[in-house]
């Protein structure tokens, strides 16, 4: 039975010294956070910019704050099919694994490649980009002790529970897992509960004890099946299905980390999402 930490992405709160970010995300009522240091750490504007100096100074941040880094969020596009742009994005994580190893990150984090991002390539070439870059992360990481987590997106290379299994059962790695958004398995054609209900079963019995940390927002859909953000409140996802299914897993802790934060609405955000703990 899992117990849950509840969390929030760091960039949410604005580009900050790691020290101001911490204690910002501390202060909201937060304990953990997905940090992306090219998003959220001012002077950061690539991988090559994050120092050992700069680790430390996390380090330090985090004993003060008391707020831990559940996900390193490493922005990579693993599922380019242009072989020198996968390359290139294999690079820039493989470059973060001695990184999330110093700051005892829960796991690396990592999206699969919108598809759109590359409209001539068609989802089993992006799926097999996705599985040789992988392929070539996961040894480094089982190397170093780091474990490297992937998150489905419904309208990126890994779209589906299917897609998730198949990718698991591929590569077969101890260090591979699994970051759960549900918000990001539901689309206009699955939106309604007995879909998400189908979906979250899937979910929890293939690869439930897989996922290491759980993302958290809100999204709906206009009656043209276009994307939009909402509030926690608004929002079409069936947390409560979903947190039935995460309840149920081995795991002793999961990080919940929320997405879109705005710290100004904390504290009724935070209230949201403990109603399902």
């Amino acid at each position: 039975m899992s117990e849950f930490i509840v969390g929030a992405r760091g960039h949410d709160f604005g580009r900050h010294s790691v020290e101001e970010l911490l204690r910002s995300i501390g202060d909201a009522g937060f304990r953990c956070t997905q940090l992306a240091y090219t998003k959220a750490v001012e002077g950061v504007k690539s991988y090559a910019d994050v120092t050992p100096e700069l680790v430390a100074a996390t380090n330090a941040a985090v004993q003060k704050s008391g707020v831990s880094i559940a996900v390193d969020g490493t922005y990579v596009e693993l599922g380019y099919a242009d072989e020198d742009k996968r390359r290139a994005e294999v690079a820039k994580a493989l470059s973060q694994v001695p990184v999330a190893k110093a700051l005892r990150a829960g796991c690396m984090g990592s999206e699969t490649t919108n598809m759109a991002k590359q409209p001539t390539v068609s989802r089993r070439e992006a799926q097999e980009a996705l599985l040789r870059s992988l392929g070539e992360i996961l040894p480094v990481c089982e190397e170093q002790g780091v474990l490297f987590a992937v998150e489905c997106v419904y309208y990126h290379a890994m779209n589906t529970p299917e897609a998730v299994k198949m990718v698991l059962d591929t590569i077969a790695s101890p260090n591979l897992r699994v970051i759960c958004d549900l918000a990001n398995y539901v689309g206009p054609e699955n939106a309604s509960v007995d879909a998400q209900r189908r979906l979250w079963d899937k979910v929890g019995s293939w690869y439930g004890d897989k996922i290491v940390a759980v993302h958290f927002k809100g999204q709906n859909f206009k009656p043209d099946g276009t994307l939009y953000s909402t509030s926690l409140e608004d929002s079409c996802v069936d947390y409560k299905g979903g947190f039935e299914m995460l309840r149920a897993l081995p795991q002793p802790l999961l990080p919940v980390l929320r997405e879109e934060a705005v710290p100004a609405r904390a504290a009724s955000d935070l209230a949201f999402m403990k109603s399902f703990f």
